[in-house]
């Protein structure tokens, strides 16, 4: 009977089968077989082809007389797919023994069922046979294919691979390697697909576990749930607050300290500027900022020098008046003279025109340096401007947080209480929302820092931000880093300030050495004077007198020497030997007493030298600036996409567990911490708006052009 029983089952084990391979078969036969493996094997007599298919074809025919030297492989209900463009042949050179190439061509005609065919061409220049053996119906097909005249083409074999083109050869190579390449991944691939499913399947098993387990704790915990509940209600009342504060309020530590009743709460005054926009915080910062001031008068000061060096060109002159009474041996008299004096500088060795145009130079830089100072500040301003609204967009999104996470809580609660929640869920939810009141907290002091730090920039201790513009809008510019070096190099302030400072210390050297030169002045002057007893009538004659003067620096020494040519009033009562008419030559010589100037001119090449290199230091501070904006630029824009697609995948994570909290598969706590997740890449979005607004702004002061990008 065992043996009867035992026949009965095989042979309906084999009935089944056939029906399930002719249903198999049936359900397939629309569908082409997938063309996996593809070995060209090459051996001593020829080539092995050996063609492996995801399950057997439709039919396969091997045909010899479309040419003579060509073999043909149809193959009906397949198709290829280890390439990656359809309809495109591919062409596999061999170049061994006679045979040229291989080609790989995949068709398509709509008239047949199934569509796809593969068509194999192994061409050949001489004869050839061939050995052919299928297995399952065409899976597994092996070919073997060698010349006809059998090993005897061995020894031409190496001769002819010698004489092959290299580029031949790295073409054979590479396709091998391919080839191997896409074998080796399809496995990998496979392996990984398995490995998937294995993870799966273990994590579907731990989960179940889990739920079992909790499901035995809820049961097990029925007869302390009572108290739990009492304890846990208690701390739910108080869940934003923490522990410790309220033994603090509890307790009666501090009922004994007595707070005197002069002191009152100190009331907050109300705010004396109030801003709307970026555009007011940069206006208070331009009216109160002490440095730009500063600047200001710096450019006032300038221009007085400007106009006092255009002075010197121009004659000096001098008024005199004296009145004068005495008394001589015999008798008083009196005295009366008034004169007017000029003095004209007619050669100077260039020195006035040297100090013109230094302190023109000066008045230049007095502009670029009021220039770069509000540039500074007003990329100051928006960065504290930008990080104030960026913490206030963050405080309000966690205040959002905080209600919708609140309402989850007091959900928990509810299902805590009526025994469908788990103590420990109710204690992850409360942990979850406690850390968004720390949150929260957190932002609160990030917009009052915040706040401070745009009052400190703004030169300003009263500020009310209560109808600021709270708004980051997405700016989006097109240049090429080698505009902004260009723009840069143009138009930055330091750049300028610096080029003119190198030629103010020229200037600086042409005055040093202007007194290397002679100096020569004439100085004239024109009056009347008298004296007379005071019984006599004063009578004023004419005074003049005309002098050149001459003052050369000569190797440490000065040499002075003026002519002299006057005429002065006869009418002198204290001087009885005045002569009326008198010329004089006078010549000085000073010994080492302007060695001074040799300190001044090497003071002055070094601050020219001191200048070059600044300016090239400057040179490549701007160029690092301007990199580093257009970087960060081109940074925050990238991390912008990858917010907004971090959103999309956060929010699509909430509905997920939204749906599962539903279906009693996710607790509260989950659901929070998607929420909270969700909050953060909104988070992580604004920073880098804030990011791209920011650096176009810095990218504005790098280049040297307020609002070049809008």
């Amino acid at each position: 009977m065992p043996q009867i029983e035992f026949k009965k089952i095989t042979v309906l084990s084999m009935f089944i089968g056939c029906l399930v391979l002719f249903f198999s078969s049936y359900c397939l036969a629309d569908q082409a077989a997938s063309l996996k493996n593809f070995d060209i094997v090459k051996t001593n007599y020829g080539i092995d082809l050996n063609i492996e298919h995801s399950r057997p074809p439709v039919l396969f025919t091997v045909d010899q007389s479309e040419r003579p030297y060509r073999l043909t492989i149809n193959i009906l209900g397949a198709k290829v797919t280890f390439k990656q463009y359809e309809n495109i042949p591919i062409e596999i050179p061999v170049n061994y023994m006679g045979i040229n190439k291989i080609i790989v061509a995949e068709k398509i005609n709509y008239n047949m069922s199934p569509s796809e065919s593969v068509s194999i061409f192994i061409e050949l220049d001489r004869e050839f046979k061939y050995d052919l053996d299928a297995q399952f119906n065409g899976q597994y097909i092996n070919l073997k294919v060698l010349p006809a005249s059998g090993p005897a083409q061995k020894e031409s074999l190496a001769t002819r691979d010698n004489d092959m083109a290299p580029s031949e050869q790295i073409k054979i190579v590479k396709a091998s390697k391919d080839f191997e390449t896409k074998k080796a991944r399809e496995k990998l691939e496979e392996f990984t697909q398995k490995k998937r499913i294995e993870l799966i399947r273990s994590e579907s098993k731990e989960k179940v576990s889990l739920v079992r387990d909790k499901a035995k704790d809820r049961v097990e915990s029925g007869t302390v749930m009572q108290e739990v509940k009492q304890k846990l209600q208690a701390q739910t009342d108080l869940s934003t607050l923490p522990s410790a504060r309220k033994q603090m309020v509890e307790t009666s530590l501090y009922q004994d300290i007595n707070m005197p009743s002069e002191i009152k709460p100190m009331l907050k005054r109300a705010s004396s500027t109030n801003i709307t926009s970026y555009q007011d915080c940069i206006n208070v910062a331009l009216a109160a900022n002490l440095p730009v001031q500063i600047a200001q008068e710096q450019e006032k000061l300038a221009k007085l020098r400007v106009r006092e060096a255009r002075r010197a060109f121009y004659p000096a002159f001098l008024g005199e008046w004296n009145e004068s009474d005495g008394h001589t041996v015999t008798e008083p008299y009196r005295g009366r003279s008034y004169a007017l004096q000029a003095e004209q500088q007619l050669f100077s060795g260039g020195k006035l025109m040297a100090t013109l145009r230094k302190e023109q130079l000066g008045l230049t830089i007095s502009k670029g340096n009021t220039d770069r100072i509000k540039q500074d500040l007003m990329f100051q301003v928006s960065k504290a401007y930008y990080e104030l609204v960026l913490a206030k967009i963050t405080f309000d999104m966690m205040l959002r947080l905080k209600e919708d996470t609140g309402k989850i809580l007091e959900k928990v609660e509810a299902e805590f209480i009526i025994e469908s929640a788990t103590p420990a869920e109710l204690l992850s939810a409360q942990a979850s929302f406690n850390r968004v009141c720390f949150q929260v907290a957190n932002a609160e002091r990030g917009v009052a820092m915040a706040r401070l730090a745009l009052e400190k920039e703004m030169f300003t201790a009263e500020l009310n931000v209560d109808e600021l513009d709270y708004h980051l809008g997405r700016k989006k510019i097109n240049v090429k880093l080698d505009e902004c070096l260009e723009l840069a190099f143009r138009h930055r302030a330091e750049i300028k300030v610096m080029e003119q400072t190198m030629q103010a210390a020229k200037y600086t050297q042409d005055i040093i050495k202007s007194e290397e030169l002679p100096n020569i002045s004439l100085v004239g002057s024109y009056g009347r004077s008298g004296e007379a007893f005071s019984q006599r009538d004063l009578n004023l004659a004419t005074e003049w007198s005309l002098m050149g003067k001459v003052k050369w620096f000569i190797g440490g020494n000065t040499v002075e020497t003026f002519y002299k040519k006057d005429k002065v009033s006869p009418f002198q009562v204290t001087k009885t030997d005045t002569s009326v008419d008198s010329q004089a030559l006078n010549a000085k010589f000073s010994f080492w007493d302007n060695l001074a100037h040799f300190s001044k001119e090497k003071e002055a090449q070094i601050t020219r030298k001191q200048a070059l290199k600044d300016y090239e230091e400057m040179k490549n501070k701007i160029r690092q600036e301007t990199e580093d904006s257009y970087y960060s630029y081109q940074k925050y824009s990238v991390q912008l996409s990858l917010a907004i697609n971090e959103i999309g995948y956060r929010r699509k994570q909430l509905e997920i567990a939204r749906t599962k909290k539903g279906m009693n598969e996710a607790s509260g706590a989950d659901v929070i911490d998607a929420e909270i997740q969700l909050v953060e890449a909104n988070s992580n979005m604004q920073q880098a708006l804030a990011g791209i607004n920011l650096s176009i702004g810095s990218l504005n002061r790098a280049i040297g052009v307020i609002n070049y990008f809008h």
